[in-house]
């Protein structure tokens, strides 16, 4: 039997740094993808297409991960788990509002930080959610 608590700050930290370099490299390889759509040449500034192009990307990663595994790679490497109040996985729908919303607490750094104040060491994008980031205790 597994036993879960609320991840701790540290834990939750050491995610973030570890899928922010997985997704780089994502990114970087999804970039080099559309070299043969625009013929070998940069895709010029601003493209809306190459945005949205990016943006699913980056949200097939997150939601995508969190609905079919509870986990990013970053979340299993500091065996941490995404799960509804309830329990169960999220839904596609929660992942992508939870995927939002943790993009909006990053930026804005104080939604991160809640989880130094909060009683279950929840970040304000868990807490809008309905979801919960916990820990695997050994």
């Amino acid at each position: 039997m597994r036993i879960l608590e609320p991840a701790t700050f540290l834990k939750r930290l050491g995610a973030i740094v570890y899928d922010t370099l997985i997704l780089l490299g994502v990114l970087m390889i999804a970039g080099f993808a559309v070299l043969p759509v625009t013929g070998g040449k940069a895709v010029p500034a601003g493209a809306l297409w190459f945005q949205a192009y990016l943006i699913l990307i980056v949200w097939a990663y997150f939601a995508l991960s969190w609905w079919r595994g509870a986990q990013t790679l970053g979340a299993r490497a500091w065996r941490l788990e995404v799960r509804a109040l309830d329990g169960s996985r999220l839904s596609v729908a929660r992942a992508t509002l939870r995927a939002f919303l943790a993009l909006l607490s990053m930026a804005s750094v104080v939604g991160l930080m809640w989880a130094l104040i909060d009683r279950d060491k929840q970040c304000a994008h868990d807490r809008l959610s309905g979801s919960l980031l916990l820990q695997t205790i050994p």
